[in-house]
């Protein structure tokens, strides 16, 4: 890797977490995830196969939306793994690594069913964002949506911590598709940079995530007073129209 681990898992936690979540980290990484050792830290269990939910949800988002790139568990599966093996083979791990490498191998072993797809440009919420990108999860008996908002969270928080991040993070309710949803809005910031803005749509069925990430120069004190509540409006719009498509595959 040209970065370290904990770099990659606080760039995805903090920004696209589930999204752009491995720019630094190829899956080739997961021969060799222990600091060049050739035996990886977790064994890889075979990706799941495609579920028709998935397929319906990807051509939904291919069609409806304007996304370039929409993947199902078993596409995003030697990304995930890459994860695991690389965090949990990491010695010493710090409170980001080690919530990163529960997120990551929770996936491997409970195996929701999912979508990440990643925006075009042109269909950014804010035009300072440089990627937009939504992750879909479907619970399961191994993993409820509860559990896998949980671990998103964790990581979250315990990378803001490690970082010396401030985050601002407020939780409503809405209704889509006949359900009362919790959502989630985050917001944050490393040393006066925005740095990442998610919105997070759950219900016992569905945990959604809209995530937006920004470069360096974009400096919170320079942005209009509103507009964290302009994006985390158009996002949470956006993402209920995504978790109600979902719902109905």
């Amino acid at each position: 890797m040209s970065i370290s681990v904990s770099a990659v898992l606080r760039t995805s936690a903090i920004a696209l977490t589930a999204g752009l979540l491995l720019a630094g980290c190829s899956s080739d990484d997961a021969e060799t995830p222990n600091n060049g050792s050739s035996q990886s830290a977790v064994e890889r269990p075979e990706a799941p196969a495609e579920t028709a939910q998935e397929t319906e949800l990807v051509e939904t988002l291919e069609t409806d939306f304007d996304v370039t790139q929409a993947m199902t568990m078993e596409d995003q599966w030697p990304d995930i793994y890459a994860m695991a093996s690389a965090l949990s083979g990491t010695e010493d791990p710090d409170l980001c690594q080690q919530a990163g490498a529960t997120q990551y191998n929770l996936l491997l072993d409970a195996q929701p069913a999912g979508v990440r797809a990643t925006f075009d440009a042109e269909a950014h919420l804010d035009e300072h964002a440089s990627g937009e990108t939504v992750t879909v999860f479907y619970g399961n008996d191994a993993a409820g949506t509860q559990k896998l908002h949980e671990v998103y969270e964790q990581t979250d928080t315990a990378c803001v911590k490690e970082d010396g991040s401030e985050i601002k993070h407020d939780v409503t309710s809405a209704e889509a598709a006949g359900r009362q949803v919790e959502v989630h809005t985050w917001e944050v910031v490393v040393t006066d940079q925005l740095t990442g803005r998610m919105v997070d749509v759950v219900s016992e069925e569905i945990f959604l995530r809209y995530a937006a990430a920004y470069p360096p120069q974009v400096i919170v004190e320079d942005l209009d007073a509103d507009a964290a509540e302009q994006f985390n409006d158009a996002a949470t719009e956006r993402a209920l129209e995504i978790f109600t498509a979902a719902v109905s595959k």
